[in-house]
């Protein structure tokens, strides 16, 4: 005798398709978009071009300080996407889509999955405006060379803020609320917090960096302090906690 088949990975394929569908086609992040680009825009025009404490504006340097410049606002997109798997309409039929065989562990990570996937397409958008400005105005092709500054100064920053902000609204939507100010706070203003605080890494790329990294002649090697390469990997470890404890199957 056959054994039913248990294997639900196409439903949830279109399940997720769903989703994405859903947080895309969505004014409310069409403008949150709009909104990332226009400031990418900016920020190439009036930051970069310069290049950074004297190096290119295509070196890893200048890189890192326009990553830690756009990631704030795409934070703040991660954070809204959030907003919708904790919003009132969510939660009004929530208890119904767990009554399906669908597992309160599988609907958040299908919700995380659809919120990582539209935040990608939202966080590409800038890195590619960036690439075309480069090969406009510089010929420069070498895009590889800016995987290292994404690995450092973005992926850890959106990894531990989507773990914040899932664990957040998990004990009460309203908590994601306050997480919106506090991503701006941290991403546009310089309290000189110690790399362990410094998500985005704009308070360690706001010193003079021949001063702080004691390189006074020649090209500044692109070479970070190991407190600032640690903190990038604890901010990782603390998103993925977070992320894990978001997506526990509740006591009740």
């Amino acid at each position: 005798m056959n054994k039913p088949s248990t294997n639900n990975f196409p439903n949830l394929l279109r399940v997720l398709k769903y989703e994405v569908l859903r947080l895309a086609y969505n004014k409310k992040y069409f403008y949150m978009v709009l909104i990332e680009s226009l400031f990418a825009c900016y920020i190439l025009t009036n930051f970069v071009f310069g290049g950074t404490d004297g190096t290119a504006p295509f070196s890893k340097w200048t890189y890192s300080e326009f990553l830690s410049l756009i990631g704030p606002l795409l934070s703040v997109i991660l954070v809204l996407l959030c907003m919708s798997v904790f919003s009132e309409k969510e939660v009004a039929v929530r208890n119904i889509i767990f009554s399906t065989p669908l597992s309160e562990p599988k609907y958040y990570l299908l919700k995380t999955s659809a919120i990582t996937a539209v935040f990608v397409l939202a966080a590409s958008l800038p890195i590619l405006l960036s690439f075309a400005y480069y090969a406009h105005y510089f010929n420069f092709y070498a895009y590889a060379e800016f995987t290292l500054p994404l690995l450092l100064f973005l992926l850890p920053s959106q990894i531990f803020v989507l773990g914040l902000a899932l664990a957040a609204g998990r004990v009460h939507s309203r908590l994601l609320y306050p997480l919106l100010p506090l991503v701006l706070f941290l991403g546009f203003f310089n309290p000189r917090l110690p790399s362990w605080f410094d998500l985005f890494g704009n308070n360690f790329l706001s010193w003079p960096l021949r001063w702080y990294l004691g390189v006074m002649e020649g090209p500044i090697p692109y070479i970070l302090p190991d407190n600032f390469l640690y903190s990038r990997l604890v901010f990782i470890f603390m998103g993925v906690v977070m992320f894990v404890l978001a997506c526990r199957r509740s006591k009740t």
